[in-house]
């Protein structure tokens, strides 16, 4: 598959779930800062999906990634794919887990290099990324 087909059919998941968000089937986190909340971020070919602790609203996710996985022939791999859980949601992990077919992560993580955790990043952890920011930026 060319590199242009398959970025225009990760595309259509967003606007999958752009329309979902329309249609109330899902929210978005933080809609005090983004206008629709955060739903999703997506960075080549990986994607990161954002939902607040309701187990109605994650049915409703895996649902619509079964139909884009119809759509477009593409297979989500659910078995590579980590569900990382806070607050309440922490204690339902074990059915987020199951019924998204991926397993438990844990915090904290790295991803592209970034530490994440769901608190508020600590002063090292932020001076990390913006010596990593220099570096990149000097070259």
């Amino acid at each position: 598959m060319s590199p242009i087909l398959f970025n225009i059919m990760v595309d259509m998941l967003s606007i999958l779930i752009k329309r979902a968000k329309n249609d109330g089937q899902i929210k978005g986190v933080i809609p005090h800062l983004l206008e629709d909340g955060l739903s999703i971020l997506q960075y080549a070919n990986d994607t990161i999906i954002f939902m607040d602790h309701d187990l109605e609203q994650a049915k409703n996710m895996k649902l619509l990634l079964s139909v884009f996985e119809q759509l477009f022939g593409l297979k989500i791999n659910f078995h590579k794919s980590e569900i990382f859980c806070y607050g309440e949601a922490k204690q339902y992990e074990i059915e987020y887990a199951e019924m998204f077919g991926c397993e438990r992560g844990s915090y904290p993580f790295r991803y592209l290099g970034i530490p994440m955790h769901h608190t508020k990043l600590r002063n090292a952890d932020r001076g990390i990324i913006e010596e990593r920011f220099k570096r990149k930026l000097s070259t």
